[in-house]
């Protein structure tokens, strides 16, 4: 006479990894985008908080400034921050650029903005990045 063994067989066992294998491809893939939605969130932050101290420095000193550590940048590993000025000093844009694994974000790869409060002025379809 034959004892059963409780346990699962190796059948059991494939299937049951397969059907993990299969939540795992159809998930990861949605983490990842989100993942990417969040850095341009904090890109967005980021460039709103720079043309904040930007107009505090124009109030302060009579000019926008071109220098990142004096308006109060932060170091990001997913975006590149610069300034752009004109001659005078009177005029100012900020962008962010996507770097490094940030990279993959290709829906939203470059924020500006600058003194008019103008985002992405020069690619206004991109505009739909900054909700």
């Amino acid at each position: 006479m034959r004892t059963v063994k409780p346990g699962f067989s190796l059948i059991e066992l494939l299937i049951a990894v397969v059907i993990v294998g299969i939540l795992a491809a159809i998930c990861y893939p949605s983490y990842q985008q989100y993942v990417l939605r969040s850095y341009r969130a904090e890109a967005i932050s980021q460039l709103l908080q720079l043309a904040n101290a930007q107009e505090q420095h124009l109030a302060d000193y009579g000019v926008y400034s071109a220098d990142l550590a004096v308006l109060g940048a932060k170091v990001s590993e997913r975006y590149q921050f610069k300034v752009n000025l004109s001659a005078a000093q009177q005029e100012f844009e900020l962008i962010a650029q996507a770097q490094g694994l940030q990279q993959a974000d290709s829906e939203c790869p470059l924020f500006t903005l600058n003194h008019h409060g103008q985002r992405n002025g020069q690619e206004p379809q991109a505009l739909v990045c900054w909700n």
